[in-house]
C-alpha cells in the first residue's frame, strides 16, 4: 500500500507542527525562573521620589564621593567638605545576574575620609556598587559599576 503525500495532508501537518511547537515554548517558558531585582518592586517604586532628591542633593555637592577599582580592592573617598562630621550609611553590593551573592557592609572611615572593601573574594563579573550615605540629616547617593576580575 503506497501512502499518497497531497496539499490537505501537507496543511494538517503543518497545523499539528505548529500547535506542537506553540506547546513546548508554552511550557519551557512556564518553567523558567524568574528572578526579580527587589521583591517589593511596588513600594520601591513609590519611594522613588526620595531616591530622586537624594540623587539630586548628591549632584549638588562640590566635592564627590570617589569610588575606585584597583588590585583586587574598591577605596572609597568621601568628600573632604566632611572632614569633621560624621559620616554614615551602607555600602550595597548587588550582583544583577544573581541577587544570592548581594551583600552590604556599614560605612568604618579612617581618619583620611576612606574605606576600602577587598574584592578578590567576590565572584568574578558585572557588579553595580550603591552606597547610602548621610551626614547632618542630609541623605545622599552614588552608584557606579564596576567589574570583578
Amino acid at each position: 500500500m503506497k501512502l499518497k503525500f497531497n496539499w490537505g495532508t501537507g496543511i494538517a501537518l503543518t497545523y499539528i507542527l505548529f500547535v506542537v511547537a506553540i506547546l513546548i515554548m508554552v511550557f519551557t517558558f512556564m518553567n523558567q525562573d524568574v528572578i526579580l531585582e527587589t521583591n517589593d518592586y511596588y513600594a520601591k517604586g513609590l519611594d522613588y521620589q526620595k531616591q530622586i532628591d537624594k540623587i539630586e542633593r548628591t549632584n549638588k555637592l562640590p566635592q564627590q564621593l570617589e569610588i575606585i577599582s584597583s588590585n583586587g580592592e574598591i577605596i572609597f573617598h568621601f568628600p573632604e567638605i566632611f572632614k569633621d562630621k560624621e559620616i554614615n550609611g551602607e555600602i550595597h553590593f548587588y550582583r544583577p545576574s544573581n541577587n544570592k551573592f548581594d551583600f552590604t557592609q556599614k560605612i568604618n572611615l579612617d581618619s583620611n575620609l576612606t574605606q576600602k572593601v577587598i574584592t578578590s573574594n567576590l565572584p568574578k563579573g558585572l557588579w553595580k556598587i550603591k552606597v547610602d550615605w548621610y551626614v547632618d540629616n542630609n541623605n545622599y547617593y552614588n552608584e557606579k559599576i564596576i567589574m570583578a576580575n
